[in-house]
């Protein structure tokens, strides 16, 4: 399977912003360092970022933990994920700087099924992902096919939210 096809499969098995359950199954540096990886009983195993994890590594899951997450993003051969479990997940980052009360107006301002107006704001081929910034919001669409251009203004739909990251999905409308 080439590797488009394996970020394409991942992305069916594992939407963004689903929540899974995992192992912990490696720390492949060591605590501390770069992050762990996660079994996910499906390939491609999924992978924590340092900054998500606690900042005393004597804190970091061990192998064999087992947790729940959310899907943030694909890369290929990889899940990135965010532990939604408190023992295993930072104190000091979130993956959006929106207080409550923000995240509330944004929910309210943008509900599901919502249009927006967006502009392309970079193009990320290695992933098949770009950035869409609309008002004082910034998202991630996945893509398939040719990419976007960067400046192409488009219409949006508003198609989840993601409360544990505070980020609003959208796609393309149609």
């Amino acid at each position: 399977m080439s590797g488009a096809d394996e970020l394409t499969e991942a992305r069916r098995r594992f939407p963004r912003g689903d929540r899974v359950r995992g192992r912990v199954s490696a720390v492949p540096w060591g605590p501390g360092r770069t992050g762990l990886f996660v079994d996910l009983g499906a390939e491609p195993d999924g992978f924590v970022d340092v900054l998500h994890l606690p900042e005393d590594a004597n804190q970091w899951p061990p192998v064999g933990r087992e947790g729940v997450f959310e899907v943030l993003h694909h890369r290929p051969g990889q899940v990135r994920l965010f532990p939604l479990d408190a023992g295993m997940r930072a104190k000091r980052y979130r993956v959006s700087n929106w207080s409550g009360e923000e995240w509330a107006a944004a929910t309210a301002r943008y509900p599901v099924g919502s249009l927006v107006t967006g502009v392309v704001t970079g193009v990320f081929p290695s992933d098949r992902s770009y950035g869409v910034r609309f008002d004082d919001v910034t998202s991630s669409v996945e893509y398939d096919g040719a990419p976007p251009v960067v400046g192409h203004v488009g219409s949006y739909t508003v198609t989840r939210h993601l409360e544990w990251t505070r980020q609003l999905l959208v796609r393309p409308s149609s």
